[in-house]
């Protein structure tokens, strides 16, 4: 039998999702800003910072697609314990979606939104190998330049560990906007985000 074994949730669930949710926030209204995160142990190879995420954004009404990396009953099952979030079994149901950035081939099947409901989108939650707010000439490192709302200017970001697929889709922006998806990457104990708005370009 596999092991299913609860693994500690946040300390305080409510104080600890709102302090949580507020760098979540910070994150997403100033794109590539990184922000420290975590809760107290890690599920299995969840890192910290995605279980805190996690924790905070999912809930009864959420259904929440695995990738294949994270799809088995100790996740899954912890998971729903901590957040009664529902499984998505296809891509295009999913409201947030969790993986590893390398294992994202396409982006295709997951939801964009419609014009009449552009917040009916996937939100995904990707874990990567390093965040850092510095350009990085590591080979496995992508550095990227933002812009558009919440940047000042300009802002540089590298980021391990994305898949060609994820890096076309944030540079080319395949879907009109309000559609598009909504970026979430955690390091072990930190996350940066790249929402719709944001322009990109592949330094």
């Amino acid at each position: 039998m596999q092991n299913t074994a609860i693994v500690a949730g946040f300390a305080d669930p409510v104080s600890d999702a709102q302090q949580t949710f507020r760098k979540v926030l910070k994150a997403m209204s100033e794109p590539g800003v990184i922000v420290e995160a975590a809760s107290p142990e890690a599920l299995e190879h969840l890192y910290p910072s995605t279980f805190a995420v996690c924790q905070t954004l999912l809930d009864q009404q959420t259904p929440l697609w695995l990738s294949k990396e994270f799809s088995n009953p100790k996740i899954q099952h912890n998971l729903h314990f901590h957040t009664g979030m529902p499984l998505a079994r296809q891509p295009l149901d999913a409201q947030f979606a969790l993986a590893y950035a390398g294992e994202i081939a396409t982006l295709d099947d997951f939801a964009k939104g419609t014009a009449e409901y552009p917040e009916r989108n996937c939100t995904m939650i990707l874990q990567v190998q390093a965040i850092s707010a510095s350009p990085s000439t590591d080979q496995n490192s992508t550095t990227l330049k933002l812009s558009g709302p919440g940047i000042k200017t300009e802002r540089q970001i590298a980021i391990a560990g994305l898949s060609q697929a994820v890096i076309r889709y944030l540079s080319d922006r395949p879907d009109t906007f309000p559609l598009g998806i909504d970026f979430i990457f955690t390091a072990a104990q930190s996350l940066v985000a790249i929402p719709r708005t944001t322009q990109l370009e592949v330094c």
